[in-house]
C-alpha cells in the first residue's frame, strides 16, 4: 500500500514584493538660476538709480554684479536652455545677457571714453541705445502673454524703467531716474518671487501661483 504525502503549503509559491516605485526627478528648469542672477543685477541697478551712491560712482558701482554674476550667468542659462530645447526661456535670456553686457561695455567705454564720442552727443547715445533695448523688451512683453503672467509683469516693469530712463536721459531730471530704480526694484522684487515658486518646485515642493496668462484672460473676457 502507497500512501500519498500531503501536498506541503510552504511550497506554495509566495507572492514576490512589489517593486519599488522611486518618483521622477523633476525636469530641469534652467529659469530658476536665470530668475535669481537676473533679479540680483536689477536689484543693484534699482538701488543704484535712486541715488544710493553718487551719479559720478553709479556706472562704476554695478559693473561686479552685472558683469561677473547677472551677464555672465544668463549667458550660461541661455546656452542650458536652448539644450533643453526651451526656445523662449533662452530667447528671454539671451537677449537680457545682450542687455547686461552692452550695458556694461556703453558704461566702460563712456567712462574711459573708448568710443570717442563728443561730451555733447552722449545723453543721445544712451538715449538711443536704451531704445533700441526697449523694442526688444517690448516684444518680449508681448511675447509673454501666453506664459504665467508674473513673466508678463517683470517685462513690462523692465520696459517702464527703460522708457523712465530714456525721458531721464534726455531731460536730466533725477525724479524720472528714481522712478526708474523703482521699476527696476519692483520688476527685481517679482523676478525673486518667480524664483521662489519655481525653485520650490524645482526640488519638490508647492508651486507658488505665477498667474494665469494675459492671453488667456483676454479670451475668457471676450463676448
Amino acid at each position: 500500500m502507497t500512501v500519498e504525502m500531503p501536498y506541503e503549503a510552504s511550497a506554495a509559491a509566495v507572492p514576490e514584493p512589489a517593486p519599488e516605485v522611486t518618483p521622477d526627478a523633476p525636469d530641469a528648469d534652467p529659469a530658476v538660476m536665470g530668475l535669481l542672477l537676473f533679479s540680483v543685477g536689477g536689484t543693484v541697478l534699482g538701488i543704484s538709480l535712486l541715488g544710493y551712491v553718487s551719479a559720478a560712482a553709479q556706472g562704476g558701482s554695478v559693473m561686479p554684479i552685472i558683469l561677473a554674476a547677472t551677464g555672465l550667468g544668463v549667458l550660461i542659462v541661455t546656452l542650458w536652455a536652448a539644450m533643453l530645447g526651451q526656445t523662449f526661456v533662452a530667447a528671454v535670456f539671451g537677449a537680457f545677457t545682450g542687455f547686461w553686457w552692452s550695458y556694461a561695455l556703453l558704461v566702460l567705454g563712456l567712462t574711459h571714453n573708448w568710443f570717442g564720442i563728443p561730451a555733447t552727443q552722449i545723453s543721445h547715445t544712451v538715449a538711443q541705445f536704451l531704445f533700441a533695448w526697449a523694442i526688444v523688451i517690448l516684444c518680449l512683453a508681448v511675447v509673454s502673454t501666453r506664459v504665467p503672467s508674473v513673466y508678463t509683469a517683470i517685462l513690462t516693469s523692465a520696459l517702464i524703467a527703460v522708457c523712465l530712463l530714456i525721458a531721464s536721459t534726455l531731460d536730466g531730471s533725477t525724479a524720472l531716474t528714481r522712478a526708474a530704480g523703482v521699476f527696476t526694484l519692483g520688476y527685481s522684487a517679482l523676478g525673486f518671487y518667480a524664483f521662489l515658486a519655481q525653485g520650490m518646485a524645482s526640488v519638490g515642493g508647492s508651486l507658488l501661483p505665477l498667474g494665469t496668462p494675459v492671453a488667456e484672460l483676454t479670451k475668457r473676457r471676450a463676448p
